[in-house]
This record gives structure tokens, sequence and C-alpha cells, in this order.
């Protein structure tokens, strides 16, 4: 039976398992310090490239305090827990090695997050193999904080900028303004205002979400109530983003492009923004969750909690009840067997990742995708190119298929490595606020070989492109970037290497729109099926002739 101890200062003389309460806490607070230092080591990179994010974005400053904020919530209720059993944990060894697993698959896939995923996993998976379940369980908030220092969000920004666009045009329309609307860009009798990564709103959300849950955490004490105010602190910062965006285009509008169209427009967007996590702090600082029931929270607090009585002496005695001797602070001999085991498990992924990466030999992949295409006529080049960077060898062709030119662009990525990789953030087709080529429709087509992404831009000029764009990887490809990461980190598992291809196929459509779709899908597709074994053997795959789409 649990000893229902009274939470107070006189505690702290007590003995747990021969060792005073005050001074327990000491190898739970190691077992936590040594699992960063274990992550530190291991995956240097990881942590040196979420550092490199936090200094360099705003959206992601939060990072700095992940570790030590996780560390102070830790050593701020040391005395709720330190009675906890405490004890080495085997079963969590297999956590430790899978976060090593995810590592390797992130770094054969180049997917970073995943490694930096990981590398914060490390932390709490340590701390579970050294310190057993209770205590993980009893620190389960702070070691589930320490994941706000992975920069993950990247993804949403797109998505947040189509749904600010459609809320600000709808608003817009509501109170009266006329507007037309092509894609990101939209125009008022006044001017013309676009939705750029700053509006999307992810940086108001991920900060909102950061000082939210460290909030619901010290605010509120049940599970109900912090997931309540965690849900506000997400619905609040993207509603908040909307109304934001609304008022500074009105603001433009009615002041005929004088105000908020410029530094102000910013200055204006923080000021709302601080206005609103002020008012919602308050509001939690005003919902007050129902009192419990009396000693019930005081049981909850007890520094024995969870103990057996029979483990709890009085520290004059110099011994516990169970006749150990008292004192014992340093961390226990199986506590050490599973640092131990921990290092070796998790230090033992980068040297197999190392080796499979060096069996990529780059190769040069232009003359073959050139002489695919030699069979047209040559083209003068189109006014249009993606933004894609630091590829080891771009090609550039244009020819003229059924009278109209056709343009490849092909990237060739070998040896890949963070910034360094095919698939980035500093990718694209086009940019996002580009607005030379705004993307004005975009769908899939499938192939005998696999799927392309279709995308049709404009221009204000009435200049109008048909691009298909795909991925090719170790025999596989498609649109998919998901899919093309998994087929990079198969292929390295294999041994064959990261040879990957980025290719683009664009040609303009001329004429009457229906007709002219359709002329220059069939251009497209007559282009793509005469490169298609030039790009099955520059990425060093066996494409197998599935059904179209598979």
């Amino acid at each position: 039976m649990a000893s229902q101890l009274p939470y107070d200062a006189g505690a702290a003389s007590l003995l747990v398992d021969g060792t005073p309460l005050a001074r327990r806490w000491i190898a739970v607070f190691g077992a936590f310090v040594f699992a960063c230092l274990l992550s530190f080591a291991a995956f240097p990179d990881a942590w040196l490239g979420m550092g490199r994010v936090w200094w360099e974005s705003e959206t992601y400053t939060h990072g700095f305090i992940a570790l030590p904020c996780a560390a102070w919530m830790i050593w701020r209720r040391r005395q709720d827990w330190a009675a906890l059993p405490q004890r080495a944990w085997w079963p969590a060894l297999a956590a430790v090695a899978g976060c090593g697993l995810l590592w390797l698959a992130g770094r054969l896939g180049g997917v970073a997050s995943l490694e930096q995923i990981a590398a914060v996993a490390l932390i709490p998976s340590a701390v579970l193999l050294l310190s057993g379940p209770a205590v993980v369980r009893a620190l389960a908030f702070p070691l589930a904080f320490v994941f706000f220092a992975v920069p993950v969000g990247d993804f949403l920004t797109p998505i947040m900028m189509d749904y600010t666009a459609d809320a600000t045009v709808t608003a817009l329309r509501w109170t009266g303004v006329p507007v037309y609307r092509e894609g990101l860009h939209f125009m008022v009798p006044t001017g013309r205002w676009s939705v750029v990564e700053a509006c999307s709103g992810l940086r108001y959300l991920i900060a909102s979400l950061a000082l939210g849950v460290l909030y619901a955490y010290l605010q509120f004490r049940t599970l109900r109530y912090r997931l309540g105010f965690m849900a506000l602190a997400i619905v609040v910062p993207i509603v908040a983003n909307w109304v934001r965006a609304y008022m500074i285009v009105m603001l433009g509008h009615l002041s005929n492009m004088k105000i908020a169209t410029g530094v102000d427009h910013l200055i204006y967007g923080w000021i709302f923004f601080g206005v609103v996590m002020g008012l919602l702090f308050w509001f939690g600082s005003r919902w007050r969750e129902p009192a419990p029931p009396d000693g019930q929270d005081a049981a909850a607090r007890s520094p024995a909690a969870g103990t057996d009585s029979a483990g709890v002496a009085d520290a004059g005695s110099g011994t516990s009840r169970t006749g150990t001797r008292a004192g014992r602070t340093g961390p226990s001999r199986p506590m050490i067997a599973a640092a131990a085991a921990a290092a070796v498990s998790i230090l033992v992924w980068r040297p197999v990742a190392a080796g499979l990466l060096d069996m990529t030999h780059p190769r040069q992949v232009g003359p073959a995708l050139r002489a695919s295409l030699q069979a047209f006529p040559a083209a003068p080049a189109l006014p249009f190119e993606p933004a894609y960077v630091d590829a080891r060898e771009t090609i550039r062709v244009s020819h003229r298929i059924d009278g109209a030119p056709v343009e490849l662009y092909a990237y060739y990525y070998a040896r890949q490595f963070e910034s360094q990789e095919m698939i980035h953030t500093k990718n694209a087709l086009v940019r996002l606020n580009d607005a030379r080529w705004p993307i004005r429709a975009s769908d899939s087509e499938p192939m005998p070989w696999g799927t392309v992404a279709s995308y049709r831009l404009g221009t204000q000029g009435g200049e109008n492109l048909l691009v298909w764009t795909w991925y090719a990887v170790g025999g596989v490809q498609s649109a998919s970037a998901y899919r093309a990461k998994a087929a990079t980190a198969a292929s390295l598992a294999l041994g064959r290497g990261d040879h990957s291809l980025v290719i683009v196929l664009a040609t303009p459509i001329e004429g009457e729109r229906s007709a002219a779709v359709q002329a220059a899908r069939a251009r497209l597709a007559e282009a793509a099926a005469a490169i298609e074994p030039a790009v099955d053997t520059s990425t060093g795959g066996r494409i197998a002739r599935t059904a179209a789409g598979h």
C-alpha cells in the first residue's frame, strides 16, 4: 500500500531504498544529462542542423529553450518523483536502438527531420532505459517537451498560405470589396496583394503552441484542461492570422495603399499577435478547473506516493527498513551497464551509414539524356526555369515536337547530405511567392512507368505553360516526394547508391484552350517516353512495367 506522507520539507529526511529522499533525484537527473550528452555525441550533425535553424529562422527560435525548459521542469518537481521506483529497464534498449534505426533511415533517405527526431527521441528513450517506466511516466511532460527542439512544420506553409488566401478573399467579399484572385495573388481596386511565406501564420502557430504547452503544464493540473488549452493555442493563432491578413489588406485599401504595405505591415502583424497571445493567456488565467477533493491533491503530490512503505525510513536511523545502508546516491551497477549498452547500441549506426553512403560513385547523366531527344529538331529556350539548386549536374535542352518547343530540365544529385539534397525546401518547381509564373492549376498524370505531377503556369502577359515533373531514384519514377525519399533510403540500403534525378518537361499552351492543352499533353508524353530509358539507366534501376499509374 502506498504511504500517505504529508508534502513538506520534513519529508526530505526520509530514506527510500537506503537513500535520503532529498538526494534520490540525483540519479534520475543524471540519467537525463547522460541521455542529452549521448545524443549530442551520437548525432552531432543533427543537433548542429537544428541549431542553425534556431539561429536563422524566427519561426523556430524557441528551439533554444526546449532542453533548458525540460531540465527546469524536471528539477522543479524533483521532490514529487524522487521516491518513485528507479531501476534499469532493459526492454527500453529496443527503443534506444530504434532511435538509431530511425536516424539511419533519415540519413539514407536524406530526411533531416527524421534524423533530428531520432536525436531528440533518444533522450526519453535513454531515460526510460536508465530510470524505468515509473519515473518516465512522472516526467512524461518534460520529456515530451524536448521535441519542440525539432524544427518541423515547414510542410504546413503552402497549406496555411492557401487557407490564409481563402479566408482573406472571403472576408473581403463579405465586406463588399471586389476581388480578383489568381492562386496566392489577388487584386482589389486599389492594388495587388500576395500571400507570401511570412503571411502563412506558421511562425505564429508554432510560437503559440510552444508557449501554450508550457503555460498549460504550469497553469493546469488535469490532462483534460491542459489539452483544452493546447487546442486553443492551435486554433487561436490560425484564426488570428486570417483576421490579421484581412485587416492589413483593408488598411491598405482604405488608405489607398499608403499604410500597411511596407515594413509597417510586419510590425502591425507582430503587435496584433502579441495582443492575441496576451488575451489567450489572460483567458487561461481566468479559466479555473475544479478543486480536487480534500486530501487527493496531497496524496498525488506525496513524495513517497507509489513507493512501498517498507522501503521508507527515518534518515536518523542510518538505514531503511529494508536494511540497505543509507547515503547511496550514485549510479548503480545496473544503471552503469545500461548506460554502456545504450552507448554501444546507438553509436554503431554512424559507421554503418558512412559505409552505405560511400557506395555512391557519381556519374555523368547528361550525354544519355541529351541523346534521347536528338531525333527532334532543336528549338529556342523557353522563358522559364525551375528553382532547383546545388545539383551535381544540370541538363537543359529544348527541342521541337509536333511544331512546338518542349524543354527538358534535369537535375542530378548524388552523395546527398543536409542542404545538398534533391528534395529540400529550397528546391521547387516555382517559388511559393513567384509572381512571374504563378501556378494556375495542378493535377497528376498516370504514365506506364509511374506518375508525373502536372501544372499549368501562367503570366500576366498571357503566356501559359504545361509542365510535368517527377523524381527518379533507383528504378522508381514518381511525382511523390515521400516515395522518392523512401526509394533513396532503399537504394542506399541495398548498396546501389543514391543516384537521383528530378525531371521537368515544359511546353507552351497555344491556341484554343482545351485543344491546346491536349496537344501540349501529347507533346510532353512523347518527350517523356523518349527520355524514360535514359532516366532509368542514369538512376541505376530496373523499372517493372506495370499498369499505368502504379
